[in-house]
């Protein structure tokens, strides 16, 4: 299982923040797949959370991935950023087995009980990573895949 970054994350991208109220903001993300493509397994971190934030929805579009290409969609073990130590996983509390095997538009599929400080052990900071896990089949060098989280203030 290899771990592959968006270049959000790359470029160390600073994680959005909200200082409270009712605002709801999106957090984009996109990742495009290296030559030789990325096998079953592999997980890719889009971005990072503050935890003080909710997730209020999800949306993930692409280019086609290949047939068979599905994608989970949740947070991501470890701490963030990190490419070293141990292996990163990927849960799928925003989606499970979604689609990428042509052009599509995805939402979020299940209903978010949790909120992410509980979810992942993170000793380094406070930030929490959130991504995909490659299912059903490999995914096609050359796929774009973006994401947005659709996040409110948890006060």
């Amino acid at each position: 299982m290899a771990l592959f970054q968006s270049k959000q994350v790359v470029n160390r991208n600073p994680v959005p923040s909200l200082d409270g109220g009712n605002i709801v903001m999106p957090i984009h993300a996109e990742f495009v797949v290296p030559a030789g493509g990325i096998a079953v397994n592999d997980v890719v971190e889009m971005f990072g959370l503050n935890p003080a934030l909710r997730v209020l929805d999800a949306i993930v579009h692409n280019t086609a991935a290949g047939a068979g290409a599905t994608f989970d969609m949740g947070y991501l073990s470890g701490a963030y950023g990190r490419t070293g130590g141990t292996a990163r996983t990927c849960g799928n509390e925003f989606i499970a087995g979604g689609d990428l095997n042509a052009t599509t538009v995805k939402r979020l599929t299940k209903s978010v009980t949790a909120d992410s400080d509980g979810s992942v052990e993170n000793v380094s900071d406070n930030t929490i990573g959130w991504g995909l896990k490659v299912t059903g089949a490999n995914w096609a060098a050359g796929t774009i895949v973006r994401t947005t989280l659709f996040v409110t203030s948890r006060q």
